[in-house]
């Protein structure tokens, strides 16, 4: 089991130095038995001397897989250490400075010891002091498991008893020839580089459902599985297969005759009658979500599909649409809505803001054009609003759930550029309960993945210091419009964390979107009626100064 000293030398630039190594060695490797194999075929020759220079090829050849099957498994493992030394780093380091904020000691042991404090300052240094002891735990276990998962990998390497069935007449040479469900976004990235175009482009046409939403890959291959995905395409052997367009339709179709006949039955059971109506809604639903993400494709050069899943009955359907080139835009920002999202409802809205934020960053951030690329991330199961019945927007649980899910997306964002040798910055913009997702993200991201994080409107930070997000600190900001927003801090702080704007430590952007199109200055207009101000596009001649200072963060130009 790993300790805390353990973990104090633990580096993220010693692993990067190994994976640049390792993955070069199996590209000339990959390079050479593809060189022999051409050697091989070109000898057409009969004869003793032609067969005996045949099988020593094949002898050498037979040697080469082997070494080129240990090299990537070097690599693929490397690439899983990773992944858990980048979170250890960020665990360790959120517990230093969460630790200096509030004075306390942390013993080689891992043992924390702070003065708390009486009075009304007292539940949240108790809370700061609770963070440092789970980043500690949590560093702890991620490296024991790091120790437990890729040490075996290791030994068996060393011990040489490492043999994987990838010869030079596999579909991938060297390589897996699928993604394993296993990976981190990291070994994903390192995989699907060390593939050829060929390769590639066979895996998105096997099964696009699966490329079009694995993180680590790059966008522009999503992007091609998600329109196969969508729209439905042929298989190898020319069958037809029809896409979640048309199954949706389908389900659809069946899901209403059968609510009709049970409706209409002269003996009808109501219960049976309130389930096949629910599941004729549910159908209903899935099949507008996809209509609304076909409909915002349709004409928009610029808008792309980059995540698309169908989720279970009962579940909306989860969709990114990209505006931009997020392989190579020099800055990312990823828009992260909050309740009530679904794609029929949000789809045109979400993309509107996030096309706000990319003018933003270019006009009050100076960020050239073009080199910004938003994401419009309706990725999680967003709660509905309370008047449905449904009260999971008073519980965490949906924002734990779609923080999983951001944070693989936004780390195959980083890994994939890393991978290339391409530097990203990336900045999550979150709202509403959206922020909330975000901050749960933010707790378990990995070293350096995001630059910049952005709470907007929001009823709690998931946090109880801006230390325990993966982010420095002086990166980290906060932006609440005092009239009618009042879902700020409406969270309890146990379940939802403090309200962000009450965080010592986090910058604060200006409120002041009363320049923006649509902003409500009337006293007695609802309390929620500016919940979206933030983004809301300025009216001619004037700024809104919240959705400027946001660009400017999203350009990498905003200062403390």
């Amino acid at each position: 089991m790993a300790t805390w000293a353990d973990i104090q030398s633990w580096e993220l630039s010693h692993v990067e130095e190994a994976e640049d190594l390792i993955e070069a060695e199996v590209r000339e490797a990959r390079e050479i038995i593809a060189d022999l194999e051409h050697a091989a075929n070109d000898i057409r020759s009969q004869g003793e001397a032609p067969d005996r220079m045949r099988q020593r090829l094949t002898e050498i050849q037979d040697k080469l897989d082997s070494r080129l099957n240990e090299l990537t498994e070097y690599a693929l493992a490397t690439a899983e250490l990773h992944g858990y030394v980048s979170r250890v780093v960020a665990k360790r380091k959120s517990a230093w400075e969460v630790a200096a904020e509030i004075g306390a000691e942390i013993y080689e042991s891992g043992r924390v010891l702070a003065d708390l404090p009486s009075g009304p300052e007292y539940p949240a240094v108790l809370g700061k002091y609770e963070e440092i002891r789970c980043s500690i735990s949590d560093a702890i276990a991620i490296a024991t498991e790091a120790e437990d998962s890729v040490g075996p990998r290791y030994k068996a390497l060393a011990d040489g008893q490492y043999a994987m069935s990838e010869g030079r007449h596999s579909a991938s040479a060297g390589l897996a020839d699928d993604a394993d469900p296993s990976w981190s976004p990291e070994e994903v990235s390192v995989w699907w580089a060390l593939l050829s175009e060929t390769e590639r482009e066979a895996l998105i046409n096997k099964d696009p459902e699966k490329y079009g939403n694995l993180n680590g890959i790059d966008m522009a291959s999503r992007v091609k599985a998600n329109e196969l995905a969508l729209n439905g395409y042929f298989d190898a052997a020319g069958n037809r297969i029809p896409g979640l367009l048309e199954k949706a339709q389908k389900e659809y179709d069946e899901a209403k005759a059968a609510y009709e006949k049970d409706r209409d039955a002269f003996w009808g059971n109501p219960y049976r009658v309130d389930a096949s109506l629910e599941r004729y809604r549910n159908a209903e639903n899935k099949l507008n979500d996809l209509k609304a993400v076909k409909e915002a494709l349709g004409g928009n050069s610029d808008i792309s599909l980059v995540a698309l899943e169908f989720g279970e009955r009962g579940e909306n359907v989860r969709a990114a649409l990209a505006i931009g080139d997020v392989d190579n835009a020099k800055h990312v920002t990823t828009f992260v809505p909050g309740m009530t999202t679904s794609c029929r409802k949000s789809t045109d809205l979400n993309l509107r803001y996030a096309r706000n934020l990319i003018d933003a960053a270019e006009h009050a951030g100076g960020a050239e054009k073009g080199s910004v690329a938003a994401v419009a991330w309706m990725g999680y199961e967003a709660p509905p609003g309370p008047e449905t019945g449904d009260l999971s927007v008073a519980s965490p649980g949906k924002a734990q759930a779609g923080a999983e899910k951001l944070n693989g997306f936004l780390t195959g964002i980083h890994s994939w550029r890393s991978e290339r040798g391409m530097d990203v910055h990336q900045t999550p913009v979150t709202h509403s309960y959206g922020s909330l997702t975000g901050g749960f993200a933010m707790r378990d991201i990995g070293e350096g993945v995001v630059d910049d994080f952005v709470y907007t409107g929001s009823p709690g930070s998931a946090v109880n210091s801006v230390g325990t997000l993966g982010v420095d600190p002086e990166h980290t900001w906060v932006s609440a419009i005092p009239l009618h927003d009042e879902v700020q801090g409406m969270g309890l702080d146990g379940y939802f964390g403090r309200d962000p704007k009450e965080l010592e430590g986090i910058g604060h952007l200006s409120g002041d979107a009363t320049g923006g199109d649509g902003y409500n200055s009337d006293p007695n207009a609802g309390k929620y009626a500016n919940h979206s101000a933030y983004f809301y596009k300025a009216k001619d001649g004037q700024h809104n100064n919240s959705l400027d200072d946001i660009g400017e963060v999203i350009a990498d130009k905003k200062g403390r």
